[in-house]
């Protein structure tokens, strides 16, 4: 089959290709030692099952295409950081769109529909039919008798294991961090590690237990001066006694930045058909790095973590509960999920994930479509339990099990890691240590009442923090969301007054003030993303719809972000392409 493998980073011998890091036990294997480990399948009789054992003896992030006579296998790491895109007739690339021109491709009604909800296509398909994506533990063997699919590694929170010797979660859960931040280390050698921090506890956990390790960090944060999120991380920084870069956002830059050159090939070529590309800091990492104000030797390490799931966790009938304060993950928070502790309960069954699922993920526009429901419903369904028993799901445990489960495949390895393509475009290495194996284990055996809320993972991140920064516990504990008016205030005198000219021209009132209520409104939110759509487009459009909803749109085709003169949506319903508006 052929291979049309795009990014610069493959290693590619006598039909074997990979990219990426793994460790074996104590070796770390990259480029030629992770070829020669892939080559080891053939030292037998190359199959799936061989395959995949050598991919479950791996941890780290990696993919990988192994050639053999008529079959091939692709490999994706646990997390799929390194998406890989096919067709059962077609070729094997890093780019999803580069199949389907292969393929000439239509686009696939269902998948589409999902798309066009949610920003990302939950299981194998793409939006554009017959073309494929690898899922995260996945080996996909293909060949003459078509595709066959086994996940390695699967993620199925089960709560402690009780046997004698077993550790307490807590303590399971440093060890398995301080054995991600070693890998990180041996990864990053004697580079800096760039952290891109925000208000939340994610990337507040990675900067203090580097610091702790004497590691030089570097961080950096974007938006808009005053936003909540751009003044708590900075002092974060401050206090950790951390490098910290600011890349100030406003519309008429977005504007520049999304429709120059630059902008429209980063989105063309970062959108696989199965997830919007990442957006937010794509311009922030450009520009700084562009003004040498963020290193190019460095290690890369978003916040990303296998806790996210957790943090949306629904309410169960029955539940035993742990409060916890609301999180955020690694960048700004500016469409963060409110609190589960406020939500209504639901009864632990496959029937009512389904509805949850469906009711707060396929949202970004109004819809009317039996049709789609019955086949998003399934699709749901095979997400929650994979090869599992529905019928086993009928207890708070299983039924949260099979929710971040689903969360895992169906949001995490498509749209959410998919930032890492925002590193890639600017010529970056990256890694994730929350994503690392070692704190997937141990995340799912933390109780579920400590899960939720991401509860002892926010616990960690904030005693990591007290101690590095020398901070009271309180103040530990600031979010983005607990953030007060006065402190958005004093922010920049206080931890960074030598911006005071540069970064306000002098004003000391904060430029961004707006209340969370009004962060939806495209003059009044946060990241000021909304100056890529044209003035008119917007004025013609529901003023309530958000920005993933009209990207989403016109990622498909249906809206042109800088033309008023097509037609337009007259309200808030969306006409499916499952409805014959294909």
């Amino acid at each position: 089959m052929q291979t049309s493998l795009r990014h610069d980073g493959w290693t590619r011998t006598e039909g074997i290709a990979v990219r990426g890091r793994a460790f074996e036990g104590d070796r770390v294997l990259d480029g030629a030692s992770l070829v020669a480990r892939f080559a080891d399948a053939r030292t037998a009789d190359v199959s799936l099952d061989a395959v995949a054992s050598i991919a479950a003896d791996l941890e780290g992030f990696f993919a990988a295409v192994v050639a053999d006579a008529d079959t091939t296998y692709l490999v994706a790491d646990g997390a799929r950081s390194i998406p890989l895109y096919y067709g059962p007739d077609g070729p094997v690339s890093d780019r999803g769109r580069v199949v389907r021109e292969a393929l000439e491709a239509p686009t696939d009604p269902i998948a589409e529909s999902e798309f066009l909800l949610t920003r990302y296509v939950t299981g194998p398909e793409t939006i554009w039919s017959g073309v494929y994506a690898t899922q995260p533990g996945e080996v996909v063997r293909i060949d003459d008798g078509g595709v066959t699919r086994r996940t390695y590694r699967e993620y199925w929170p089960s709560g402690p294991v009780d046997e004698p010797g077993t550790k307490a979660p807590r303590a399971r859960l440093e060890s398995a961090l301080e054995t991600a931040l070693d890998r990180l280390e041996r990864v990053a050698g004697d580079r800096p590690v760039v952290v891109p921090l925000s208000g939340g506890y994610d990337s507040r956990l990675l900067a203090s237990a580097l610091v702790e390790r004497g590691r030089e960090v570097i961080s950096f944060t974007f938006g808009r001066s005053g936003h909540p999120d751009v003044e708590l991380s900075r002092e974060i920084a401050d206090r950790l006694g951390i490098r910290w870069e600011f890349c100030d956002y406003d519309e008429s830059t977005w504007r520049e930045w999304y429709r120059g050159p630059d902008g429209r090939r980063y989105d063309r070529e970062a959108f696989g058909g199965d997830a919007l590309p990442f957006l937010a800091e794509w311009p922030a990492v450009r520009e700084l790095v562009a003004d040498g104000r963020l290193p190019t030797d460095a290690l890369y390490c978003p916040g990303h973590t296998v806790a996210t799931p957790s943090e949306r966790l629904p309410r169960f009938v029955d539940e035993r509960e742990r409060k916890t304060d609301a999180s955020v993950g690694c960048g700004p928070a500016v469409d963060a999920d409110d609190d589960a502790l406020d939500r209504e309960l639901i009864a632990p069954s496959l029937g009512d994930l389904a509805d949850y699922v469906l009711e707060r993920h396929y949202s970004l526009w109004e819809w009317d479509d039996e049709a789609f429901e019955r086949a998003a419903r399934e699709r749901i369904r095979c997400g929650l339990c994979g090869d599992r028993d529905p019928d086993a799901v009928a207890d708070p445990e299983r039924a949260a099990a099979a929710y971040e489960r689903w969360e895992w495949r169906g949001r995490m390895a498509t749209f959410t890691n998919g930032d890492l393509r925002v590193y890639e475009d600017a010529g970056l290495d990256w890694w994730l240590p929350l994503w690392d194996p070692a704190y997937v284990r141990a995340w799912e055996r933390v109780p579920l009442e400590a899960r939720r809320g991401k509860g002892l993972h926010t616990d960690l991140a904030r005693e990591r923090y007290r101690r590095a920064a020398d901070v009271p516990d309180e103040r530990a504990g600031l979010t983005d969301r607990t953030l007060s008016a006065a402190d958005r205030h004093l922010a920049l005198i206080r931890h960074s007054p030598v911006r005071q000219f540069t970064e306000r021209g002098g004003d000391w009132e904060p430029p961004f003030l707006a209340p969370r209520s009004a962060w939806s409104e495209p003059g009044s939110h946060p990241l000021s993303w909304y100056g890529i759509v044209d003035d008119a487009v917007l004025e013609a459009l529901p003023a309530f719809r958000n920005l993933y909803a009209l990207r989403t749109l016109a990622a498909t085709g249906r809206l042109d972000l800088e033309d008023a003169s097509d037609p337009i949506l007259d309200g808030p319903t969306l006409r499916l392409p499952t409805a014959g508006d294909g």
